[in-house]
């Protein structure tokens, strides 16, 4: 693509970004964890990302996982590899395998904690690996537990012919894509939306990012990350009534 074509993308991934309250670093040498690639063959890139960086594809645990993560099914397609950050900081990103070794966590305690069903003297030590589990710091508390869930690197691939839209729209939805992870991307929304843009039979499909989708952005982002799921959900459906009536 013309550099001039790709600044106005990153610049408006930036600009998007400021407005609904994420941090944008300044600093022109930083380690970039949202790339936006071009191409007419999308597949072919991304069974090379799958190659050389397969976390980029996000969470999996099997062979399918990664064969479904691993296909481009849409002109416009973005994958999330997710981390979780503890409360002393700590960050590791989500997978099956956790840790360095890909074993998990080892854990050692008395037997008769690991399996009560374990025959052996009192007093005896096990070791038990748990492969799919994490070590981290958190909060003896119901509302907050001191997790927070957070991207760790975002890959959109767009191949914009396919699409049959002005570059304008087609940055506006780049953008939502790089701050999102939106899983009803083939679904109208109800509310106009430039998430609507691929999705077939929208009579709202929008054309450039909509109040909906800045309220839905700022209400994700200015969310506590620390509470509970349930509660997120509860807070952000709040900020966004709140936000759309203007209050």
């Amino acid at each position: 693509m013309p550099d001039d074509v790709t600044a106005l993308v990153v610049q408006r991934v930036k600009e998007v970004a400021t407005k609904v309250g994420v941090r944008v670093s300044t600093n022109p040498v930083c380690k970039p964890n949202i790339v936006i690639a071009f191409t007419s063959t999308p597949q072919a890139l991304l069974d090379n990302i799958r190659k050389d960086h397969a976390e980029w594809l996000g969470y999996h645990s099997s062979s399918e996982e990664l064969d479904r993560l691993g296909a481009v099914t849409r002109p416009i397609q973005a994958w999330y590899s997710t981390a979780t950050e503890d409360l002393n900081g700590r960050r590791q990103i989500d997978g099956s395998r956790s840790d360095s070794n890909g074993r998990g966590v080892l854990v050692t305690a008395p037997c008769y904690l690991i399996d009560p069903g374990f025959k052996t003297m009192p007093g005896g030590i096990c070791n038990v690996w748990f492969p799919n589990a994490i070590k981290a710091e958190v909060k003896g508390s119901r509302v907050a537990d001191g997790l927070r869930a957070t991207f760790d690197h975002v890959t959109i691939i767009a191949n914009p012919p396919a699409v049959h839209a002005s570059w304008s729209t087609i940055d506006d939805y780049i953008a939502v894509l790089a701050l999102a992870q939106i899983n009803s991307l083939d679904t109208c929304q109800a509310l106009p939306s430039i998430t609507n843009l691929l999705a077939s039979g929208c009579t709202q499909a929008g054309t450039a990012i909509t109040a909906n989708d800045l309220g839905y952005l700022k209400a994700v982002y200015a969310a506590n990350p620390e509470k509970v799921p349930g509660l997120q959900k509860n807070e952000i459906a709040h900020r966004m009534e709140e936000g759309i009536a203007g209050r």
